[in-house]
C-alpha cells in the first residue's frame, strides 16, 4: 500500500513559508522519510526535548563539522546520532529511523536548521533574559524595573502613560482564532487593489499561528505607489481589522530627534515614537506607520533611515537605546509599515529589510466596489444605518468619470463624502 504523502505540502509551508530554496530542501527530506508519524517523532525530539540553548549549540557544532568534509563521510549518520543523543538518548533512538532515511548530511543539516529557526521564532518571547527582570518575562525596559535612575525633574515631568511602562509586562495584542482573519480579509472589499498585500499579511499571521504563536506581528513592510492610491488608508484599516494600535507619522522633512526622541537635558526632551506607541497601546506589539519614507534625508539632525535599520532587525531591536529614557528597551515586537511614492528614493539597506508591495491605481471595474465601501464607512462614522445614505447609478457613473481625470482614491473619498453630505442636507430640508 502506497504511503500517504498529502501531509508533505503543509509541512513544507510551515517550515519554509514562501522561501522556495528552503522549500525545495525540506521537500527532498520529507519525500525521503515518506512517513508522517516518523517525521513527527524526529521533530518532537528536536523541538520538545531540547532547550533553545542546547539546540543552538548542537547545530553550531554540526555546521563546524560539516565544514571539515568535502564529501559526506560514510558514518555521518552515526555522528549525527551521537549529537542527538547528547540532547536526549531516548528521543534519539526513536528518531533514528528518520535519520537513516536522509539522503545526505547536507539535507539533514539544512532541515534541522530550518526547524531550529522556526522553533526560535515561536519561542522568542521566552528565549532570553536580562538583569532586573524575571526569566522569560517580556518587558519594555530591559535592565531597569523603575525610573529612579533618571533625574528627579524628568521623573516629575514624565507623562503618565510613559511612567506606567514599569507597571506591566507580557501584554501583547493576540489573535483569538484564525476566524479573526476573516475581518482582515474583508478589508479587500474596501481596497480591492490591495488584495495581494492583505492576503500576504494574513498568510504570515497564519504561519505564525501554525508555529504556535498567537502574538500578532507584521514583518517590516514597504508600500509603494503613486500619491492618493490609499497606502496609508489600507495600512490603517489592516491595523483596525486586527485590533492593533497604530501610530502614524509623516516623516517627510522630519529630523531623527523629532521621530526617535530627545534625551533629558534638553528643554524639549520627549520620548520617541516607539516608546509613545507602546505606552499608549499598553502592549509590546503596536504598529508604527511611517509615511513618505522616501523623502527622508540625513543631515546634522540625524538620519531617520539609518536609525530605522536597527529597529527592523529583531536581534538589534531587543536592545534599542531610547534617548529620552536613557535606557535599553525591547522594541523587537513592534511592527513597521512604511509607505513611499518612489521606490528608487528609498535607501537600499532599508528596502532589503522589508517585504515590498506595489500598490497599483484601482482599475475602473474596481471603482463601484470602492465607492460602496466609502459610503459604508461614512455611515459608520456618523453612527447611522446604511439605508440613510444612498448613491444612485448616475452618481456612481459620475464619480467613475471624474476618477479617470484625477486617479486618486483620496480625492474620490472627498467627492463621495461631499455628495453624501449634500444629499443629507437636502433630505433634512424636505
Amino acid at each position: 500500500m502506497e504511503a500517504d504523502t498529502t501531509w508533505i505540502d503543509g509541512e513544507v509551508f510551515a517550515l519554509a513559508g514562501f522561501d522556495h530554496d528552503n522549500a525545495d530542501i525540506v521537500r527532498v527530506a520529507l519525500i525521503a522519510v515518506r512517513d508522517c508519524d516518523c517525521w513527527d517523532t524526529i521533530k518532537s525530539m528536536v523541538l520538545e526535548t531540547a532547550r533553545v540553548k542546547d539546540l543552538r549549540e548542537v547545530l553550531c557544532n554540526r555546521v563546524e563539522e560539516a565544514a571539515q568534509y568535502s564529501d559526506d563521510p560514510e558514518d555521518w549518520r552515526e555522528v549525527e546520532f551521537d549529537r542527538l543523543t547528547e540532547i536526549d538518548p531516548f528521543a534519539a533512538i526513536s528518531g533514528a529511523k528518520a535519520l537513516d532515511q536522509m539522503a545526505t548530511r547536507d539535507i539533514w543539516l539544512n532541515v534541522m536548521a530550518l526547524i531550529a529557526k522556526a522553533h526560535a521564532k515561536a519561542t522568542s518571547q521566552d528565549a532570553y533574559t536580562g538583569s532586573g527582570k524575571q526569566p522569560g518575562v517580556a518587558r519594555y525596559l530591559v535592565d531597569n524595573v523603575n525610573f529612579e535612575y533618571l533625574p528627579r525633574n524628568l521623573q516629575r515631568d514624565m507623562p503618565a502613560h510613559i511612567r506606567e511602562l514599569v507597571e506591566w509586562s507580557e501584554q501583547f495584542a493576540r489573535l483569538a482564532s484564525l476566524n479573526d482573519l476573516d475581518t482582515l480579509r474583508a478589508v479587500s472589499r474596501r481596497f480591492p487593489h490591495c488584495e495581494r498585500l492583505i492576503e500576504g499579511i494574513a498568510e504570515g499571521i497564519e504561519t505564525s499561528w501554525g508555529m504556535g504563536s498567537d502574538i500578532i506581528q507584521i514583518p517590516p513592510t514597504l508600500l509603494v505607489g503613486s500619491p492618493g492610491v490609499g497606502k496609508t488608508a489600507v495600512a490603517r484599516q489592516i491595523c483596525k481589522a486586527l485590533d492593533l494600535h497604530a501610530k502614524i507619522a509623516n516623516v517627510g522633512g522630519k529630523s531623527e530627534n523629532h521621530l526617535f526622541g530627545l534625551s533629558a537635558g534638553w528643554h524639549t526632551a520627549h520620548p520617541g515614537i516607539v516608546t509613545d506607541a507602546v505606552a499608549t497601546a499598553r502592549v509590546l506589539n503596536p504598529v508604527i506607520i511611517l509615511d513618505e519614507i522616501d523623502k527622508t534625508h540625513s543631515g546634522r539632525n540625524g538620519d531617520i533611515a539609518g536609525e530605522l535599520l536597527g529597529m527592523l532587525e529583531p536581534l538589534e531591536a531587543r536592545r534599542y537605546r531610547e534617548k529620552y529614557l536613557a535606557a535599553d528597551v525591547d522594541a523587537s515586537h513592534v511592527s513597521w509599515i512604511l509607505t513611499a511614492n518612489d521606490l528608487e528614493n528609498v535607501p537600499a539597506p532599508l528596502r532589503s529589510r522589508c517585504t515590498i508591495y506595489e500598490i497599483p491605481v484601482p482599475s475602473p471595474h474596481q471603482l463601484p466596489e470602492i465607492i460602496t465601501s466609502l459610503v459604508d464607512e461614512y455611515a459608520s462614522e456618523h453612527g447611522l444605518r446604511r439605508e440613510f445614505f444612498r448613491l444612485d447609478v448616475g452618481d456612481v457613473e459620475a464619480l467613475t468619470e471624474t476618477y479617470k481625470v484625477h486617479h486618486c482614491v483620496r480625492f474620490l473619498n472627498r467627492l463621495v463624502r461631499g455628495l453624501l453630505h449634500h444629499k443629507s442636507r437636502n433630505l433634512a430640508r424636505n
